[in-house]
């Protein structure tokens, strides 16, 4: 029954995260999304009902803090193209690394209290460490795929 209520979960996180990107989503992107539902939707133990609720909240979030998060990289990609970087050019790039990095602590600011309203305290705090936690088992995964260093 578990197993089956997963997979309904995933389909429905899956729906839900595309529609809520503009663009299409290609295989490698659909099933690194679809781990994440469910490595969330696990380590959450989000009910049925839970889930129907906080999925479309958690959606739009994590949408925004893409948007934010490519930003960066794009600001951080044209920076290190630079080899000599004036001391305007520097602090231009740091300022714009703050910013950015700000508007994610204001957008999570801004979600923190619509995560309140669709699950338990104790889960909204839990979601706040899981993203990290879902990449280092990536990365896990994918050294362990690599094999031992020769």
């Amino acid at each position: 029954m578990k197993n089956i209520f997963l997979i309904l979960l995933l389909g429905f996180g899956i729906n839900a995260l595309a529609q809520a990107t503009d663009e299409p989503v290609d295989g490698e992107k659909q099933k690194m999304e679809a781990l994440k539902i469910a490595f969330i939707t696990e380590k959450l133990n989000l009910t049925s009902k839970e889930a129907e609720v906080f999925w479309p909240v958690f959606n739009r979030y994590d949408k925004e803090v893409k948007t934010i998060r490519k930003k960066e990289r794009e600001s951080a990609r044209a920076y290190s193209q630079k080899t000599n970087s004036t001391e305007q050019e520097a602090d231009k790039f740091l300022t714009e690394q703050l910013a950015l990095k700000q508007q994610e602590v204001d957008l999570l600011k801004k979600f923190i209290p619509e995560f309140k309203k669709v699950l338990p305290l104790p889960k909204v705090a839990r979601l706040l460490s899981l993203e990290q936690e879902f990449k280092m088992q990536l990365l896990h995964k994918l050294k362990d795929r690599r094999g031992p260093k020769r």
